[in-house]
């Protein structure tokens, strides 16, 4: 049922956006590292309308660890946002020949969210790692969207008064992860220390 939902949900919310000539199409596209290796590649794809946003991302990566271990890494995932809230959500991410489903979508009761482990109802604004819009990337949980766990997070901030370039760190129970923008509010980079080893690191190429 919450499939068949999900999928009405996103071809009538991305088929409005498409349709109104105020939309606004943006491509932001990073080249990901791991330490001094380039492993693959991460694209976002933003239609704006207003306060509305139905967002694509695809990341696809390669690389073997301590050059023995080939790991493999391919994710793919739709969302929405309304007013700062992620209102729905698909995603499907394989590691090692694996596949994760995870779907959400609004209902009257709150963000309905299906993943591996079962349902869960979240109540109020539920915020995710929304990377592209620092303004929206705020509060004490964010929404994981390869896994469907809502995260407890503190979130951080400063200017450095040399270039203007704001710094965000969001701090998880196990990582961190630490961001950088522009003075206009431009995405321009992530880091992260991976769970398995190594630094992870984004450079915007567009």
């Amino acid at each position: 049922m919450i499939r068949s939902l999900i999928t009405l949900f996103f071809s009538l919310s991305v088929g409005q956006a498409v349709a109104s000539e105020s939309g606004n199409l943006r491509v932001l596209d990073f080249d990901v590292f791991l330490n001094d290796r380039e492993v693959g590649k991460h694209r976002f794809e933003l239609l704006e309308q207003g306060e509305s946003v139905a967002v694509s991302s695809t990341m696809s990566l390669d690389f073997k660890l301590f050059k023995i271990k080939r790991v493999t890494y391919r994710h793919q995932a739709n969302e929405i946002w309304q007013s700062g809230c992620l209102v729905g959500l698909q995603s499907e991410t394989e590691k090692q020949g694996k596949t994760v489903a995870v779907e959400a979508v609004s209902d009257q009761s709150g963000l309905v969210i299906q993943r591996p482990k079962g349902l869960e109802t979240i109540t109020g604004c539920v915020r995710g790692f929304s990377y592209w819009n620092p303004q929206w990337l705020e509060g004490e949980n964010l929404l994981n969207a390869e896994t469907g766990i809502n995260n407890p997070v503190e979130i951080s901030s400063e200017v450095s008064e040399q270039d203007n370039i704001t710094h965000i760190k969001i701090a998880l129970p196990k990582v961190d992860i630490d961001l950088q923008y522009s003075a206009a509010g431009e995405w321009l980079s992530l880091q992260t220390e991976l769970l398995i080893g190594g630094t992870l690191r984004y450079k915007r190429v567009l």
